[in-house]
């Protein structure tokens, strides 16, 4: 993996695990029904492991492991937004929610395409 893209998406995947941390601790997500509480803390610690992973190594499955993850805490929060998640629908729009948002797109989009590129060293 390049080292800028190396770079920007690990910090991106610890941008968006802390900001899940904060919104579990300060944002009233600690709480939230149907094991959402629960998925942010979770976010947050697998985000730190992912991200650490990403900037020290920045293998294939450094990338696969990362873009996976952003694209889950994607999906969950699309699901939260349009038709809920086990009863848990978010309703408002905050500059946290659009920042982890933004990070985890920015990290399915650079890590996907890395992951999926031909390996240069061959098979």
């Amino acid at each position: 993996m390049p080292p800028a893209v190396r770079l920007v998406t690990g910090l991106a995947v610890l941008v968006a695990g802390g900001v899940h941390l904060w919104l579990w601790w300060r944002g009233g997500y600690r709480h939230a029904p149907g094991g959402v509480g629960p998925a942010f803390l979770a976010d947050a610690a697998v985000s730190a492991v992912v991200g650490g992973w990403i900037l020290l190594r920045g293998d294939r499955r450094a990338a696969r492991a990362g873009a996976l993850l952003a694209a889950v805490a994607l999906a969950g929060y699309g699901l939260a937004r349009t038709v809920g998640l086990n009863g848990f629908v978010e309703t408002r729009w905050t500059r946290s929610s659009l920042l982890a948002a933004g990070c985890e797109v920015l990290v399915v989009v650079l890590l996907l395409t890395e992951a999926l590129l031909p390996d240069p060293a061959g098979p």
